[in-house]
């Protein structure tokens, strides 16, 4: 489980295409916030300086704040794709980039105007850009590039200001180096927090696939998404076959661990036998129900994916607490969004389709045409 964790906040690989929707939008709303405010204490910190700088200072230094503030209200008004995961990335990158610009800036000019030691407080901006990490979920690899960059601009400002290699300045980037590491670690603790929270909201308890209202939420999200990009969807909506009197007759311990070897089935299908897809969802959509999401897909491919499920329940039977090797199979509507067809339609066509296959005999999938009359198709032997 430790392991799990780690890997879970190395970097965005195990993360999947909907949670990052989730971290995009927290990244997102931060960085605008603290735009804003940094904005606005930029602009106001002009009188500060007015009364603590040097005359000689005052006017490119406060022309530096104004340009600044300017740079960040630039990224309060970007408002675009808050749920893109590059895009909040990014955001976050140009706002460490305006800080690192302003406080290099300000630097220099205090080196070459005889005053880098008679004015407190410009120095402590690497400071602060890297323990502002800990305001975000980030995982480490991200971490340690933001690290990286605004250390390689403390030196290139040291080496610009002549002072690099000095006592102070290498006890300023051994504490730059402490405090990212502590910044790092409360980053990377938010995102493990945040990553469990998600599961715990969006996962069925018993199987571990996306639970009903993941699944709704999802599917409104990758129509609209498909039907930007004009690109097709499927679904398949799956009903264990029978499953009523398989409780019945083995009880319910028993059936448990049949929807939780189902799920395997439909993780893995979902996945393409690999790492965790990026696209597909696959979730529990109540009961002995299930759905997968096929954003993609078209109907050749759903009903491939269809056939290849329902043998794959063939060759999976269960040991259930008795000590009996039991079967099961499934029953599955397949069904292809159409032209201006809300995620409603396609799921009662997706039924329909579902109650087709169950009334002509069960163990098969049955693709709904666009017409909403169902058409059966064999599965596979």
């Amino acid at each position: 489980m430790m392991m799990l964790n780690m890997l879970d906040v190395l970097s965005v690989a195990r993360h999947s295409r909907y949670f990052n929707q989730t971290r995009s939008h927290h990244i997102f709303q931060r960085v605008r916030l603290i735009a804003f405010l940094l904005a606005v204490l930029q602009t106001g910190w002009v009188l500060v300086d007015h009364l603590l700088l040097p005359e000689a200072v005052q006017n490119p230094i406060a022309i530096g704040r104004v340009v600044s503030s300017v740079a960040l209200l630039g990224i309060v008004a970007w408002y675009k794709q808050p749920y893109h995961l590059g895009f909040s990335l990014a955001r976050l990158a140009l706002l460490i980039l305006i800080l690192s610009g302003f406080q290099t800036f300000s630097n220099l000019i205090l080196f070459n105007s005889g005053y880098e030691h008679s004015v407190a407080g410009y120095q402590f901006f690497p400071f602060m850009i890297v323990a502002m990490q800990a305001i975000f979920p980030l995982t480490v690899v991200e971490v340690l590039a933001i690290t990286v960059v605004v250390a390689l601009i403390e030196v290139a400002t040291q080496i610009a200001g002549g002072q690099f290699g000095g006592i102070a300045q290498i006890n300023d980037l051994w504490l730059l180096l402490v405090l990212a590491v502590i910044a790092g670690w409360a980053s990377c603790n938010q995102l493990s927090m945040l990553l469990g929270l998600y599961r715990q909201a969006t996962r069925d308890a018993l199987t571990g696939l996306a639970n009903r209202r993941q699944v709704m939420e999802q599917l409104e999200g990758d129509v609209e998404l498909c039907r930007q990009e004009k690109r097709p969807l499927s679904i398949l909506l799956f009903d264990l076959d029978k499953f009523k009197g398989f409780n019945d007759n083995y009880g319910h311990a028993a059936g448990d661990i049949v929807l939780k070897q189902f799920a395997r089935i439909l993780r893995k299908h979902a996945n393409g036998g690999g790492k965790e897809s990026k696209v597909n969802l696959a979730g529990r959509f109540g009961g002995e129900e299930f759905l997968i999401i096929l954003p993609g897909a078209d109907e050749k491919a759903a009903a491939e994916m269809a056939g290849q499920i329902n043998a794959a329940c063939h060759v999976s039977p269960v040991r259930i607490p008795t000590g009996e090797q039991v079967g099961f199979t499934t029953s599955i509507g397949v069904a292809t969004l159409t032209a201006a067809e809300p995620p409603s339609d396609l799921l009662r066509r997706a039924d329909e389709a579902l109650y087709e296959a169950k009334s002509t005999g069960r163990d098969r999938y049955v693709v709904a045409d666009e017409e909403g009359k169902p058409m059966a198709v064999a599965t596979a032997e």
